[in-house]
Parts: C-alpha cells; structure tokens; sequence
C-alpha cells in the first residue's frame, strides 16, 4: 500500500447512538463480565431470551422516546450508553464483524466507517474483538439451548411437586379457574 491509499477499513466511533438502534446480543462471557463489575442486576432488567425452544439468543430490551427506539441500556437525556467500558461484546466489536473467515462491515450506513485514521494496532484491536464476539457468540448459541432445557425441566418438576401437595378442595379450585379461562 503507498501513502496515497487509504487502509480498507478504518473506523472512529462518533458516539451517535445509531448503533444502539440495533438489536444488541448479550453473550454468556457477557454475563461473566457483568458479574465482575456489579452490573448484572442493571443489565438483568433489561435482558430478555428470544427465540424458539432450541435457538434462543439473549439480548437487550429496547426503550422508546421521541420515535426513537434504541437499547434499554442507553441514556437518551445525554447520549451515551450507561455501560461505558463495559459494553456487551456486540457492541465492542461493531461496526466490524467476522462470520469465521472474513472481516465483514455489518454496518455499511456508520457515521464513523471510513472517519480519520486508524493504527495498526487499532485495526488489529478491533478484529481480535470482532473474532472474540464471533466465537462468543458460537458458545452461546451452543449452552444456552441446553440451559433453557434445563430451566424448564427445574420449573415443570417444582410445577408437579406443587400440584401434587395440593389438597383435594385446592386442586378441584385450581382446575375450575383454568377451566373458565
């Protein structure tokens, strides 16, 4: 590459918010970083399971205002995500992907693609986090299937164990209310 050409890739964050517009994925060594900073009760409101039994993803509720929607976690009055550092891997690796051979832009619309310069070791940084959200984001989709298995397994034997210590009258309640709805 002479001086003249411009690297590929180059990316300065604008702290605009758009990509907090997206859905934003929540990862299991997420969760990992959440707990060591005493976040997981701030993101644990806001965090929601999707997805049909077997594939199921977690990710971040969103908030409205103004016809605006963008992720719960991020504070409209002043523009910037609450989390500060330690945003979810998702949103560390944006705008710039990797799908298990290529970098890939997954954002071709953000204000901070192409902006400024960017180092060597910037670009080698934010493809270390692109390639560790991409394998994150593989264990996940992998453990958390079996974790909500297991959930509902835990919540249908505690469901049996308390119908089966309902008395008689109770039961006989019980059946005529689900009846009626």
């Amino acid at each position: 590459m002479n001086d003249t050409e411009k690297p590929k890739f180059i990316f300065n964050c604008t702290e605009c918010g758009k990509c907090c517009e997206r859905d934003v994925m929540v990862y299991l060594d997420d969760i990992r970083d959440f707990i060591a900073h005493g976040l997981m009760y701030t993101v644990m409101a806001v965090l929601s399971i999707e997805g049909e039994y077997g594939s199921v993803t977690m990710k971040l509720d969103k908030q409205t205002k103004d016809d605006r929607t963008v992720c719960a976690l991020y504070d409209l009055e002043n523009d910037r995500c609450t989390l500060g550092d330690n945003k979810p891997l998702s949103c560390r690796s944006f705008p710039l992907g990797y799908n298990g051979k290529n970098y890939i832009v997954v954002d071709l619309d953000c204000p901070g693609l192409g902006e400024g310069s960017m180092t060597a070791e910037e670009l080698a940084r934010m493809r270390e986090v692109a390639r560790e959200d991409f394998e994150c984001k593989q264990q996940t989709l992998a453990v958390l299937p079996m974790l909500q298995a297991l959930c509902i397994k835990q919540f249908s034997l505690q469901s049996q164990k308390a119908m089966d210590e309902l008395s008689p009258e109770k039961r006989a309640e019980l059946e005529k209310i689900l009846k009626e709805k």
